[in-house]
């Protein structure tokens, strides 16, 4: 059986930062941009509240969020953590490490207070038949998550 590639998901923003400091927003303060109330793994339903998401600074480090309770619900795993320059992550969101996606961002400095920022979300067949949908759904995602959200934080231009 043959696997379809799929095109990945790129988006790109300039911000009003430089690049270290956009990458420690980022990183840092994920939890001030990420849109907690949607677009984590809580259940809702059961009164399950993310409270912040954390991104240990290291390369095998965890991405994950913390929930009301107290307990972690992981989300992937750091691939890369170059400051100010290159920051991605195995992305799992609670599949397995066999679907995991890659998410990587890339900080290119435009001035000394400005960056281009640009995110890249692949590795789309590893999530087997629902891998077109998916990518669907994260091409419109990240629209609102990183575009939107991030980029109003970190100084859209």
């Amino acid at each position: 059986m043959s696997v379809v590639e799929i095109a990945p998901v790129v988006k790109t923003i300039d911000v009003r930062r430089s690049a270290a400091e956009a990458f420690r927003v980022f990183t840092a303060e994920m939890s001030a941009w990420w849109p907690l109330a949607t677009h984590t793994r809580a259940k809702t339903a059961a009164g399950e509240v993310t409270t912040s998401v954390t991104v240990e600074p290291r390369v095998g480090g965890r991405i994950y969020e913390t929930l009301n309770d107290g307990r972690e619900l992981d989300w992937g795993e750091v691939d890369v953590y170059e400051p100010g320059a290159h920051f991605a992550m195995q992305w799992t969101m609670g599949r397995p490490a066999e679907q995991a996606t890659l998410v990587s961002v890339r900080f290119a400095p435009l001035s000394e207070a400005s960056c281009r920022v640009t995110l890249t979300h692949e590795n789309w067949e590893r999530m087997g038949e629902e891998a077109a949908k998916m990518r669907d759904n994260y091409n419109n995602g990240w629209e609102t998550v990183f575009n939107q959200r991030f980029g109003d934080l970190a100084g859209r231009i």
